[in-house]
């Protein structure tokens, strides 16, 4: 009799642990991103940041909410008692800043779209396979990328779409039988995927654009091309693109 009970126990939770498993692995996403969010908040602001299930505690606000995918809903949540004053004069100013800057960012991706050199190119599937394993919170069937003769030397990101000199060697990104993945592939990919994992391209660019230097803006407004090494980004996101890079590179074979 002790033994039917004890065998019946046993099977009960070897079916038990699947569920609680999978319920664990479809929480993570929105786990995963709150996680980033807290994160970046706190390098850019100094100021704490943790995640909390379903609400905040009193005495904080919620940064971000993510309940996206399946499981749990997680949230981003800042200490008001720990927020650094400010006017709003300067927050006037910040907002002015940021506005400019995505206004002139605008004009570097339309004067790159219009300047456009052949067909619009979509990952190989073989390549999406390779880097859904480590990129598996983001549609990389999204990305595309695009020659611009706008561009004279190298390639920036506005998310999932990247756009690079029409001299820029990326053929190797995109070869279906390529043995190696390129890093500077990587890195752009790093890139949309902190965009999506940021809420979005305003965000994205507002909160992470430092500066599009005035010899940029100059080649600009001249219609010639531009150095697009020089748009100058966050040196942390810049760092973060680079990591992710490496990290990948570390379990695959990878190519400059």
């Amino acid at each position: 009799m002790y033994r039917r009970i004890l065998i019946l126990v046993v099977i009960g939770l070897a079916l038990s642990l699947p569920a609680a498993a999978d319920h664990h692995k479809e929480s993570r996403s929105n786990r995963q991103k709150a996680v980033t969010v807290c994160n970046d908040y706190r390098v850019k602001n100094r100021l704490p940041c943790f995640v909390s299930r379903n609400r905040c505690p009193l005495g904080f606000e919620v940064l971000e909410r993510f309940n996206q995918a399946p499981g749990t809903e997680y949230l981003a949540c800042r200490d008001l008692r720990h927020e650094r004053p400010a006017t709003m004069q300067q927050k006037r100013g910040v907002t002015d800043k940021r506005q400019r800057l995505l206004q002139q960012f605008d004009q570097l991706v339309e004067r790159a779209v219009d300047s456009q050199v052949g067909a619009t190119i979509s990952l190989p599937e073989s390549t999406l396979n390779k880097l859904s394993t480590f990129f598996s919170q983001i549609s990389l069937e999204k990305i595309t990328i695009h020659r611009s003769q706008a561009i004279s030397k190298g390639c920036f990101n506005d998310c999932q779409k990247i756009y690079c000199s029409a001299e820029e060697p990326i053929n190797a990104w995109i070869q279906p039988d390529a043995k190696q993945i390129s890093t500077n592939l990587l890195i752009q990919v790093a890139h949309a995927e902190r965009c999506e994992i940021q809420g979005g391209r305003e965000r994205y660019i507002t909160n992470w654009l430092r500066d599009l230097p005035a010899s940029l803006l100059d080649k600009l407004q001249q219609g010639s091309g531009f150095d697009a090494s020089k748009i100058r980004y966050a040196k942390y996101i810049e760092a973060h693109a680079r990591n992710r890079a490496k990290s990948v590179c570390r379990r695959m074979l990878c190519s400059d």
